[in-house]
Parts: C-alpha cells; structure tokens; sequence
C-alpha cells in the first residue's frame, strides 16, 4: 500500500511566525496541506471540509485560515463564482525585528523586487509559488498522468487528497505543475488570480489588469501555459512579449501542449464514466434496500391472520415452478405477491 505525506520545514518550526500560531491554526494549516497539490502547493478544500477534518467549528476554521494569511504562511485567492484556492507556503517568515529604543528604524515603503521572468519562475526558490508544467528532469510536460507523490512501486496514484466525491473531483482534473484544472469537455478552468500569475511573469500590473479584463480566462490560461512549455525548452527569449501577443491575438494551444491536455481529458471523461456505473450500482443497491424494508415493514405490522391468508392468496395467483420449491414467505417472489396484494385493493 502506498504511503503518503505532507513535508513540513524545519525552518518553518523553528520560524516566529509558526511559534505565535494557534493549536487550531496549526491544525488547519496540515489539513490545507493535506488536500493541496504536491507540486504547486495550491489546494481547494472547503471550510466545511477543513472543520470536518480538523474537528474544529466552522467560524473557528475562519479565523484560523485568516490567523495563518497574517502569518504568511498561507495564501487564499477567492475568485467570483470560484471555489477558494489555499496555497501553503513553507518558507518561514522574516523574523520580528526588535521593538525597543536599539532597533533600527525600518522603511514601510514596500521594496520592488525585479519582475520575474518565465525562467525565473521555472528555476526559482523550491516551493515558493505556481509552478511550471515542467519536470527538469524530463525534456518537456510533465505526464499529465504520473502520480507526483508516491512512494512505493504498488501502482497506486498519488497526488494531492481532495475531498471524495466532491464537484471538483468528479468534474475537472487538476493539470499537475499549474494551478488550472481540465474539465471533461476540455476547457480549462481558473480559480487563481490570472493578473498574479501575469505579473509573475513579468508583465506590468496595469496591462496584466487589461489583459485580464479584456480576455476570457480560459484564453489567457492557455496563453501561460504554451509560454511556460516553450521557457521549459529554452525557445522563448522574450516571455512578457510573448504572453501580451498571445493574449491579444487569441493564440491557441501549442500541439504539444494540447496533446497532452487531451490524455488528460480522455482519463477524466473514463473516471467520470466510472464514476456513474459507481453511482448507478450504489442507487441500485440502495433501491432495493429500500424496496426491501418497505415489504419487510408492511409484512411485519400485518395480523398474523391476515399475512396466512394473503400468503395463501399468493401462492395460488404465483406461477406454479417459482414456489414449487419454497411456498413461504422467504420466496422473494412470495413476499412480493404479499406485499402487492397487501398495499392493493382489499383481497376477498
């Protein structure tokens, strides 16, 4: 069986930030990170989820998500009609500088850091943000079908835990690398902030806010990912020109990209199928569970004299091969008659 785990820092442990956290805080942040992607540290549990696995009141979950975003060791984007996408960071904190008369005076003017470029995000700090498609270790994508977090050789897919049977699960695949997902008709979906994502790249604030107005997102996300394909193979010199044109002009996916989109989809479209014969038995079961307490129910509050009777009534309309065997109540077929004859019209 294969075994599976969340990595904690030390640093992070030994940081200020951790040692000023809650017990709830610090029990919401490994949930988070047990429902996030092992890749892209970019989850989506819900809160309701969060508390059940916790254990903890949903008003608490709250505070305790926004305990750990102050702490900035979790991240939240909420997009409209989006479910909200956590990503745990695991880089400590800076330490809390000294408050008395010796501390040097700090500037509360934010310092600019230099726009990233494509590369930079492909080959920057480990598990400090969204993540490219790219394995260094291979010559393109990743396979869209490799488990990311397994240990052992048993076959068994790793990856991040979401919620069982959730919308998400059964309606879209995560796309490993990426903070997008693939639904079954094959349109990516977004719930990250795609101007974050944009200006990581080192467009300017104000065109990735015009970009991202002006364009569907699905448009803009394929845009990122043909550019982060295209850094991943070294062919793309200009990142920032290239993602503004490709948005602008309505660039498709790259035939590598979208192949491998497409294997993607093609498992999610089978899972979902078996998924629904999943479904379908388990309703089947429950029917006949349920047909089955009804007769046993209507059966047992019946007059002892009543049920003799309406049995032998039974027997006599059943056909003569299906009670030759067993003519009594333990016949499916018998104790159906009885409980037809028992709901109908009053048997003379």
């Amino acid at each position: 069986m294969a075994s599976y785990f969340f990595r904690v820092e030390h640093d992070l442990l030994r940081s200020d930030a951790f040692r000023s956290l809650g017990g709830s805080a610090i029990k919401v942040y490994l949930v988070i990170g047990l429902y996030s992607d092992f890749g892209t540290d970019w989850g989506y549990p819900s809160t309701r989820t969060i508390a059940r696995q916790a254990g903890l009141s949903r008003q608490t979950v709250i505070d305790a998500i926004q305990e750990l975003i102050a702490s900035g060791l979790v991240i939240a984007n909420k997009s409209r009609g989006k479910s909200t996408a956590y990503r745990i960071i695991r880089e400590p904190a800076p330490e809390r500088r000294p408050t008395g008369d010796r501390a040097k005076p700090t500037s509360s003017k934010k310092t600019s850091s230099a726009p990233r470029t494509g590369r930079d995000l492909l080959e920057g700090p480990p598990e400090t943000g969204p993540k490219s498609l790219v394995d260094p270790s291979k010559s393109g994508l990743f396979s869209l079908v490799e488990p990311a977090q397994k240990l052992d050789h048993s076959g068994r897919e790793g990856g991040p835990k979401r919620e069982t049977g959730s919308k998400e699960d059964t309606a879209s695949a995560a796309i490993p690398g990426t903070p997008f997902r693939l639904s079954a008709d094959g349109r990516l979906l977004v719930a990250v902030d795609l101007q974050e994502l944009l200006t990581d790249q080192g467009l300017p604030e104000n065109l990735a806010s015009r970009l991202v107005t002006q364009r569907d997102p699905e448009a803009v996300a394929k845009v990122l990912l043909n550019a982060l394909y295209l850094q991943s193979q070294g062919k793309l010199q200009n990142a920032p020109g290239y993602i503004r044109s490709g948005i602008e002009d309505g660039y498709d996916l790259l035939p590598q990209v979208a192949n491998r989109l497409e294997t993607r989809r093609r498992e999610l479209q089978e899972r979902l199928r078996r998924i629904e014969r999943e479904q379908s038995q388990a309703r089947e079961v429950d029917s006949l569970a349920s047909q089955e307490a009804a007769v046993s129910y209507v059966l047992e509050n019946l007059h002892p004299d009543e049920l003799k009777r309406l049995t032998a009534v039974a027997l006599k309309a059943l056909p003569e091969p299906v009670v030759r065997r067993n003519p009594t109540l333990s016949n499916p077929f018998v104790r159906g008659k009885v409980y037809e004859l028992a709901c109908g019209e009053p048997v003379e």
